[in-house]
């Protein structure tokens, strides 16, 4: 694209005034309740407790890791305990999952369909639904698993399924099965006011949802209208994206070379605006064979978006490609580095840290090893890296580090990267310092009096 295709182009979109305020207002609140990627499972075994993400999310993961999370905790990739936490209020059977109750008592129920939009609530329903073919669906998975209730999240459209007694064995007893489009399910177990709930997080819960969608809805329309990605729900997905990124930070994976470069985000209202003026229908979960953008959620430049929530959308056009790129391009600009680093910025590098405890990562065994220091030897330490020259550098060129000091990380290669992880990341200027360091280093660590081991 040539500059002044490129300048007419984005000339072509606009920010309204009541978008920018209702944009600027999103992104100023607090971010919706923050969502924990659940590890998979592999085998062939299926199982309902935790997604499945892509090599996105697994690049998203690895930028965590190395350059800590970019605010508001959606990218926590913390394993979690898979047992449902379930209330005992009904005194029954109370080994017995809420699920398993309900298929064992299921030809006392009739089965009630709907489809839920936040927008518009309730715009499809179906009564006597196959209660065979759903229970046969489900029991392909272990619905023993569980997640608990902080780790269950809602969206913005749902598969509501509601059992109602019909005969004296339901024994006044109600279920509800709400399915998310994230793949997150809800079961209830209401007798009365009492209630018993768990909470279910599907490996691949789109194809989930799709798959209970057109096996239990015959109309192709309001198929199709419910599939419609609506302006709120796609403004939604975009501003809690934006909300996850506090530092303006962005990385831009490569592909083919599998490495990442340090961009910066601009114009978050702007750019939330341009990328709804784009028209966009729901995907599966995208392959990472293709260059893109982790800014809070994932931009991929084969016109691909993926979102914490589990949500995946595409370009309804392909003609739109081009444009989207554009912007894209507008709004993320590469980091530039090799700048000179002075004595105080390497001095401040460990400044008003806390611990008082020295973390050094064992290679050999896969461990981390605690060591106390003294703190006369550890002001002797950062001198002396200061006196070496030192220049930016990014810090996703950098993986495993060797040793944390007051939460500053420290590389045998010659890395500081800041406990202030909004700080920049320093390296030695020149190869020839490398010994030098690496001698700093060892005689820092030989002073080491070893306290704990985990």
């Amino acid at each position: 694209m040539r500059p002044n295709e490129y300048d007419e182009l984005i000339g072509k979109i606009k920010c309204s005034d009541e978008f920018r305020s209702r944009m600027q207002e999103k992104l100023s609140s607090a971010p919706d309740e923050a969502i924990d990627y659940k590890d998979s499972v592999s085998g062939t075994e299926v199982i309902t407790v935790k997604h499945r993400f892509s090599k996105f999310a697994a690049m998203a993961a690895a930028v965590v890791l190395v350059c800590g999370a970019v605010g508001g905790g959606v990218y926590r990739f913390t394993r979690i305990n898979n047992r449902t936490e379930e209330s005992t209020d009904i005194n029954t059977d109370e080994k017995a999952s809420v699920y398993s109750r309900l298929k064992a008592n299921k030809d006392s129920y009739s089965a009630e369909i709907r489809l839920w939009e936040d927008l518009s609530g309730d715009i499809y329903s179906k009564y006597n639904i196959d209660k065979d073919k759903f229970f046969e669906y489900l029991d392909h998975f272990d619905m023993s698993k569980g997640i608990g209730a902080d780790d269950f999240t809602s969206t913005l459209r749902g598969i509501k399924i509601f059992f109602n007694g019909i005969d004296e064995n339901a024994k006044g007893v109600t279920y509800s099965f709400e399915l998310f489009d994230n793949g997150e399910l809800r079961l209830t177990e209401k007798v009365k006011s009492e209630e018993r709930v768990s909470y279910h997080s599907y490996v691949d819960g789109q194809r989930v949802f799709n798959d209970i969608l057109y096996m239990l809805v015959d109309d192709e329309e309001t198929i199709a209208e419910f599939e419609k990605v609506t302006n709120k729900e796609l403004e939604n997905e975009i501003s809690n994206g934006f909300k996850n990124n506090s530092y303006d930070k962005a990385y831009y994976y490569i592909a083919d070379e599998n490495r990442q470069e340090e961009y910066t985000l601009t114009g978050r209202e702007d750019f939330a605006y341009e990328l709804m003026e784009f028209e966009w229908e729901r995907a599966s979960v995208i392959s990472g064979d293709v260059n893109s953008y982790s800014i809070g959620f994932v931009a991929a430049e084969d016109g691909y978006m993926q979102f914490s929530s589990g949500m995946t959308y595409k370009l309804k056009n392909d003609s739109d490609l081009e444009a989207y790129n554009a912007v894209l391009k507008k709004h993320l600009i590469k980091k530039e580095f090799g700048e000179a680093v002075s004595e105080e910025d390497i001095l401040n590098a460990f400044k008003d840290i806390p611990d008082e405890k020295a973390q050094f990562f064992d290679e050999s065994e896969f461990k981390n090893t605690f060591y106390k220091y003294n703190e006369s030897d550890f002001e002797s330490f950062k001198e002396k890296l200061a006196a070496l020259e030192w220049e930016t550098c990014s810090k996703v060129e950098h993986g495993m580090t060797d040793l944390t000091v007051k939460d500053c990380l420290i590389d045998r290669e010659g890395v500081i990267i800041p406990a202030n992880k909004s700080n920049l990341c320093y390296k030695l200027k020149n190869e020839s310092d490398k010994a030098e360091f690496q001698r700093i280093f060892d005689e820092f660590m030989d002073g080491f009096e070893k306290t704990e081991s985990e």
